[in-house]
């Protein structure tokens, strides 16, 4: 019998699009800001200009999807209050390209703060093929277990890379304080490395704010996190999600239910899906709740308010899982972001009183539009299912080599070949070059073990794909699929990224706070520069391998 594939698109289906039949968060709830955490003493007094103070503490925010083509068209609507606008106001800004291929969320975290590609640290997408799991995420060692969640596990143990959260720990002694939060684990994990104080995620089924047993002896959990878990129970935020200004959205993106998305029509309400937990994930009040764990951290580990500069990575995860199901054009992104800027401006505030801070805001990836909007543009566009690609990949396979087991599974963006494949290699490569690009959407396949020859590549392209690749992959053929094309991670609708297409590999950089100076680019940065900007405001060295100079805009401090 032909295998089957093991995507982790499939594992998104199982977790969104079949629990997300609606989405949950009260447009009007403020953010749950109420943690219970340890008193501290009074931060010392804020300088007279903070524009002359080195930040004692730096905060990178990740927003998940949020490519600069998507915040280009969503500025000038978001709150002028908010986050991103004072950004754009005060600080330094620029677009910047990531400089490889595979643009999903963990290479594209694990990338930012190590300054190097995947074909470096080795983080080559969220997951990987696994002849017992099927796909298993690229921050699942097998070892070290979730707290409250024993059937998972969570580590940076595969990240190959130095960090700049790790140079802050050796430099300091391991005095200063880092820690990584996000709604996904492997967007906590991965930017903060092998060092941080700990990374804090949310899991559905211990439904609550976690980490795992790699930061933790034993099952507990630290008490501030015990102590915000018990003030902020999940089970109070599943409410039904209604938008906060129906008529403004209708004027900006027309009619609320759009073609491609997965579930059209407000109101969305997590407590009528098959699993409230998992739908809590998407909605706007998983970022509020996000954003108020942070502070929570922020307060009880005393970031900031000493002489030893203080790291902060916060990965918002919401603008990705809301984008993935109804597309950055929909009423739900467009709420949704909204609210989240808001809360950030809140968090921002809250942070900034404590003293001299630094702020850096980017994105892990970008995104491609609905194929059914595209379509609508006479553009090309479509979903690629694993279960179409394996099957052409095999019958390509028997054309040529005979009836045969060929391909174990696909990953996107990985095939990996089974044992006879791999005895076979050689043929089987050639015969699945020349035919999966007759598969509409597929624009090439390529040998995952000639990275470094396609890194010497004249063709862009293939320079992209093999920055992508480390000389030992984790698969045997990478795919590339056509613009505007994707892996599905439904059937039903919804879009995706993970191409070396533009509008997944460029992003926005936002900076502003302490040492920040007012500048804009003309022309794309390279994203990598986020690492040595982190460094420099960090007074650390960049970790090996990243570029020598941070992003225009962070000022020289006198010693």
């Amino acid at each position: 019998m032909k295998s089957s594939t093991g995507a982790p698109a499939q594992h998104l289906i199982a977790v969104l699009a079949g629990t997300l039949l609606g989405l949950a968060a009260c447009a009007t709830t403020k953010p749950p800001s109420q943690a219970v955490v340890a008193e501290e003493p009074a931060p010392p007094p804020e300088p007279a200009s903070q524009a002359d103070a080195a930040p004692k503490l730096v905060v990178l925010i990740v927003m998940d999807q949020l490519g600069a083509w998507v915040l280009d068209e969503h500025l000038p609507s978001l709150p002028k209050g908010g986050a991103i606008r004072r950004a754009h106001r005060e600080g330094a800004v620029h677009m910047a390209d990531y400089p490889f291929a595979s643009t999903q969320t963990a290479p594209g975290h694990a990338s930012l703060t190590t300054g190097v590609t995947p074909a470096v640290h080795g983080i080559v997408s969220n997951a990987v093929y696994d002849a017992d799991l099927g796909s298993r995420r690229t921050v699942d060692d097998r070892k070290h277990a979730v707290i409250g969640n024993p059937a998972r596990f969570v580590s940076p143990m595969l990240l190959r890379s130095e960090t700049v959260a790790d140079a802050l720990h050796n430099a300091s002694g391991g005095k200063a304080r880092i820690v990584g939060i996000s709604m996904k684990a492997r967007s906590a994990v991965l930017p903060v490395g092998r060092e941080a104080d700990i990374a804090v995620f949310y899991d559905a089924e211990a439904r609550r704010m976690t980490t795992s047993s790699y930061y933790v002896s034993g099952s507990k959990l630290p008490d501030w996190l015990e102590g915000f878990n018990r003030a902020n129970p999940v089970e109070r935020l599943l409410q039904p999600w209604e938008p906060a200004d129906p008529d403004r959205l209708e004027r900006l993106f027309g009619p609320d239910a759009r073609s491609g998305e997965m579930y059209p029509l407000f109101p969305h309400d997590p407590r009528e899906t098959p699993n409230p937990w998992y739908a809590f994930s998407g909605t706007p009040e998983s970022s509020e709740y996000l954003l108020a764990a942070a502070y929570a951290v922020v307060k009880s580990e005393r970031m900031g308010i000493d002489e030893v500069p203080d790291f902060l990575v916060i990965s918002v995860s919401g603008t990705d899982i809301v984008g993935h199901l109804w597309g950055v054009r929909s009423w739900e992104y467009a709420d949704n972001l909204a609210r989240i800027d808001r809360a950030l401006a809140h968090f921002v505030k809250l942070v900034e009183a404590r003293g001299p801070v630094a702020f850096v805001l980017t994105a892990d990836h970008g995104v491609a539009e609905l194929p059914e909007q595209i379509r609508d543009k006479r553009r090309s566009g479509g979903r690629l299912t694993p279960e179409a690609l394996v099957a052409a990949a095999e019958l390509a396979g028997d054309e040529v080599l005979g009836t045969g087991d060929w391909i174990a599974g696909y990953v996107p963006p990985l095939f990996t070949y089974t044992a006879s494949g791999k005895a076979r290699r050689a043929e089987l490569t050639r015969a699945l070059r020349a035919a999966l690009p007759d598969v509409e959407g597929v624009r090439a396949v390529y040998d995952a073990n000639e990275g470094e020859q396609l890194r010497r590549s004249r063709d862009e392209i293939e320079r992209l794909v093999g920055a992508s690749l480390p000389d030992d992959p984790p698969g045997d053929l990478y795919l590339i699929a056509e613009p505007g094309w994707f892996d599905a991670l439904s059937e039903d609708g919804g879009t995706n990224h993970g191409s070396p297409w533009e509008y997944d590999r460029r992003v926005p950089v936002l900076m502003w706070g302490t040492a920040i100076e007012r500048r804009t680019s003309s022309k794309p940065q390279n994203v990598l520069r986020v690492a040595t900007t982190l460094a420099a405001l960090l007074d650390v060295p960049p970790p090996e391998g990243a570029p020598e100079w941070p992003l225009p805009g962070v000022m020289r401090l006198p010693d």
